[in-house]
């Protein structure tokens, strides 16, 4: 059953951002339980598949859109990037100002402020806590503000971006944001393509599946480079979307996902601050880290009860929703 965009949603796309929150919160608890090495290695381009996902977003709802003369969108994805990035910088000073330390780092303010100009720039892995939401600010402003230019010069420059990170990539690590950023700029020009015209044996979800676990196998023998992780970025978003568009809606677990795709990003904060509870309460018990089964299973009840709890309150109380449409809308 194909479920394609009704009443303003991309059910597809809503249930591949939920599947991909479930697969973050099995990454983030790995992290967190100081798991295998070998088996992040295997679950490292997930970041990357979040920030390409907002581009494919872009390239899939939004553009359509800007073509049929919706003239308001480039503003909007502008402003939407900005307010991602207030949050990253508020959510930032509050952590490094409050927290003495997260989980595999110290924490300190005027360290922190003493590197912006490193952080928002070229960026590094661990300069700042909830890393993937920068990446994202950047690549709705640029969508925004070249859309306000047209269709062309949007595609033009992430094909650019892209491809240029690509080549860098042969001689260097790539800096951390501008990796995170061609991939969300990738998005934008898978989203932007012409999906429909391909033959159905190609979208079916046969193939990317297929090709998943080939490259799976690779990661096993050492870290992925650039090419790698955006191929299996791109294999990966296929796969799941291709099955969000095949499952009925009553599918066990279906509702779920759309709901926590419907509401990805206040899903990826909760995610990590139930860890973070987690965390904090086993090593004030003085029982030592979580161990992973445990931290996922914590995270992934409190992140669905939680935003259960939010899309109920917001049902009920205007303010609440107005609030959280300010907030993540």
């Amino acid at each position: 059953m194909n479920r394609g965009a009704e009443g303003g949603r991309d059910h597809a796309l809503d249930f591949t951002r939920g599947a991909l929150v479930l697969c973050m919160v099995a990454y983030h608890s790995v992290n967190y339980s100081g798991g295998d090495p070998a088996i992040l290695r295997h679950l490292r381009f997930l970041p990357g598949a979040f920030v390409f996902l907002a581009g494919f977003t872009v390239g899939r709802l939004y553009l359509p859109r800007w073509s049929a003369g919706e003239s308001g969108l480039p503003a909007r994805l502008w402003w939407r990037g900005m307010r991602i990035l207030a949050l990253f910088l508020v959510l930032n000073l509050a952590a490094h100002a409050l927290l003495p330390a997260s989980y595999n780092r110290r924490l300190d303010l005027a360290d922190f402020l003493g590197r912006l100009d490193v952080i928002l720039g070229p960026g590094e892995v661990r300069a700042a806590v909830f890393g993937v939401l920068l990446p994202i600010a950047y690549v709705l402003g640029i969508s925004g503000g070249l859309l306000a230019c047209g269709r062309g010069p949007l595609l033009l420059l992430g094909a650019a971006v892209f491809g240029g990170t690509l080549i860098l990539a042969l001689f260097s690590a790539p800096p951390f944001n501008l990796e995170l950023l061609a991939l969300g700029l990738l998005g934008v020009l898978v989203g932007g393509s012409r999906l429909r015209s391909l033959p159905r044996a190609v979208r079916h979800p046969t193939l990317p599946l297929l090709l998943f676990v080939p490259l799976q196998v690779a990661l096993s023998h050492g870290e992925p480079g650039f090419l790698l992780t955006s191929v299996l970025i791109v294999v990966t978003v296929a796969a799941i979307h291709a099955v969000g568009r095949r499952l009925p809606p009553r599918f066990p677990g279906s509702s779920t996902l759309l709901l926590l795709g419907r509401n990805s990003l206040p899903a990826y904060l909760l995610q990590i601050a139930a860890l973070q509870i987690l965390f904090r309460g086993m090593r004030a018990a003085a029982l030592g880290p979580p161990d992973t089964v445990l931290a996922t299973l914590f995270a992934a009840s409190l992140t669905i009860a939680g935003i259960a709890a939010t899309s109920a309150l917001r049902a009920r109380l205007p303010l609440a929703d107005r609030t959280y449409r300010t907030l993540f809308a």
